[in-house]
């Protein structure tokens, strides 16, 4: 079934859109009406799926044509349409950064796993499971052996079925520096993306990845400390699109129940926590003309953790936000965008509050194989004051006391013995018992109300700052020929953050796909983040830079041999929190046939702190199966 395009609309726009889409891959989307860089790559995606719906959504089960396919024969990318069916297993068009082999980031996935900025979005990837590449599919489905294809149908209904297990030991499980703690891991995914064209005007579909994984000797070490711990990844989503005249509309429910990092993810035990996400929303893309397009999204976001212990994390946010895009000449778009978001936490370790947002865009293909997208503006953050707090007792009103029962314990050893007069002495032991129980009182008083300031200074992060500054995000891509393609991305915002109200960063990144000869892929990435946060007590500023290569080669038709490497750096304004580490990865892939694939990994990971009590070193080994019904 076909569904017809009912409002002329500018092709050009949606194809920006949609190569934007493309370039931006990998990034997060919990924070879309926040952080305007996630706004903006949600609306790209609501403008890519309203092309695809109103310009011949076709029957998705059947084979569908690709350019850009790599001709292994002649060791360079044919830029010719093929059937999607004849491709070998796994192997997707388009120069592309093939580092998530075995379904995992290469190393640390440089930016993407240290970014600070991402810290408080809890849609991210954390742990092996790498980022959704749109707002409305799991990054299982988008991965390479599913390949997009829908491979079931029934009647009406287009089904695309994944499996994929894994099994993995890991020698260091909470990154110690001594005392290690070894464990097996196992899991198991089904990955289903489906459709059903109800009518030429309406469509529900279902992207979800879902599976268990098992800790066998440690599972209170696990992200939700149990047994069997339930993943549902990022971009699993029911969606309802419904076509009213020149307006399409989606309603969606979008949930995931994943491992989610705080703020202090590199160097502590506790970095990792698990949580439960829901995002429900609306949202609208109306082709008023062939010129210009609206679109606006609400969103209802829950997230919550799933052990008591991380209930502090537990918010609420509800935003709406909008994009209009106008496209004169069908070459370029210029736009506005806007958000504004109320946020609510469950507890008061963080501030309720407002932020907005509001700013320019700019898409624009400079040559033929360049593309520029530009945006920038402001953002007003309001938080609510923190309680105020002034200690009762410190650590040195402690020592006092305690000094005091040490001296007042010394004089009567010394003089006690001495007195020969029984009633004296008597009276004087009196005198000493009673003086001795004053102090203990007095020190049990101490202890209890400093463990009272203690709880509540622990419970809040006591940041009063809000914010009223600028934006920009910038992201050229260009495909130098059939072989090399590269991207460069920086910028300047502010985010949620969860340990202050906000995050404030700098990034740059820049990352170069290379096929360098006949059977190869080469993944060339470094990035670059200044960070500060907004304030409070465990504010704290840091300066992150790193490096990433990924080799691969296809040595048959069969088997995929790759290697990889990640250095990080990051330089820390807090004593005892700079760390520089290393990771290196080894993967063995082999495709029994169409539909079975193997793999076989190797992880080493190595950190070199500052403190060397949080220095590490881990070991991986991980074997998986994924298999495309």
């Amino acid at each position: 079934m076909t569904f017809k395009a009912k409002t002329p609309f500018s092709r050009d726009l949606a194809a920006l859109a949609m190569v934007i889409s493309a370039v931006a891959g990998g990034a997060a989307y919990g924070q879309s009406g926040v952080a305007p860089s996630q706004t903006g790559l949600f609306f790209d995606d609501l403008r890519n799926r309203a092309f695809s719906f109103r310009n011949g959504a076709v029957d998705e089960s059947a084979p569908t044509a690709s350019s850009g396919v790599y001709d292994y024969s002649r060791g360079e990318y044919t830029g010719e349409a093929v059937i999607e069916e004849e491709r070998a297993l796994g192997e997707r068009a388009g120069t592309e950064d093939i580092s998530r082999a075995l379904g995992t980031p290469s190393a640390r996935s440089g930016y993407l796993g240290y970014s600070r900025r991402n810290v408080g979005d809890y849609s991210g990837a954390a742990g092996p499971y790498p980022s959704s590449s749109t707002y409305f599919a799991p990054a299982y489905i988008t991965d390479p052996f599913l390949a997009g294809k829908r491979n079931i149908k029934l009647g009406p209904v287009n089904i695309g079925l994944g499996f994929g297990a894994n099994v993995e030991y890991n020698d260091n499980v909470t990154r110690a520096s001594k005392d290690e703690i070894s464990d097996m891991i196992a899991g198991a995914y089904l990955n289903v993306d489906a459709n059903y064209p109800i009518t030429e005007s309406n469509r529900l579909s279902l992207a979800l990845g879902i599976g268990i994984d098992h800790y066998f000797d440690h599972p209170e070490l696990s992200a939700n400390g149990n047994e069997f711990n339930l993943n549902v990844l990022p971009g699993s989503s029911l969606a309802f699109d419904i076509q009213v005249g020149d307006i399409l509309f989606v309603l969606y429910d979008r949930v995931s129940v994943r491992p989610a990092t705080n703020d202090q993810f590199t160097l502590d035990d506790n970095d990792i926590f698990g949580v439960f996400q829901n995002d429900v929303g609306l949202a609208m893309n109306w082709a008023i003309n062939s010129k210009l397009n609206l679109s606006i999204n609400f969103n209802h976001s829950d997230s919550l953790a799933l052990e008591d212990e991380d209930e502090r994390y537990d918010r609420t946010i509800d935003s709406i936000s909008g994009s209009l895009a106008w496209s004169p000449t069908g070459t370029f778009t210029v736009g506005l965008e806007g958000s504004f978001s109320w946020i609510n936490y469950k507890d008061s370790f963080q501030n309720d509050g407002t932020t907005a947002t509001a700013g320019v865009f700019f898409v624009m293909p400079i040559t033929r194989s360049t593309m520029l997208k530009a945006a920038g503006g402001v953002q007003v953050f309001e938080f609510d004051d923190p309680p105020s707090f002034t200690r009762s007792v410190s650590d040195a009103d402690i020592t006092s006391t305690q000094a005091q029962i040490a001296a007042l314990d010394a004089n009567a050893a010394a003089t006690l013995p001495s007195i020969t007069d029984p009633a004296e002495a008597k009276v004087q032991s009196a005198a000493y018992t009673q003086q001795r129980q004053q102090l203990s009182d007095l020190l049990a008083a101490q202890q209890i109300q400093k463990q009272a300031d203690d709880d509540f200074e622990s419970g809040h992060t006591f940041d009063g700052n809000d914010l009223s500054d600028y934006y920009y995000n910038v992201t050229l891509f260009n495909q130098l020929n059939s072989r090399i393609a590269h991207q460069l991305s920086f910028g300047h915002e502010s985010s949620l953050n969860t340990t202050s109200n906000f995050i404030t960063a700098d990034y740059i990144t820049y990352g170069m796909g290379i096929i360098a000869w006949r059977g190869s892929r080469i993944s060339l990435a470094t990035f670059y983040e200044k960070a500060e946060d907004s304030g409070g007590r465990l504010a704290e500023s840091t300066e992150q830079w790193g490096i990433d290569a990924f080799l691969s080669h296809r040595l048959t038709n069969t088997v995929t041999l790759g290697f990889g490497y990640h250095y990080g750096n990051t330089d820390s304004n807090l004593e005892g929190r700079d760390y520089a580490q290393h990771a290196f990865t080894l993967d063995l892939n082999y495709a029994v046939n169409r539909k079975l694939n193997l793999g076989l990994g190797y992880r080493f990971w190595t950190t070199d702190a500052e403190d060397p009590a949080q220095s590490f070193d881990q070991n991986r080994v991980i074997m998986t199966v994924n298999y495309n019904f």
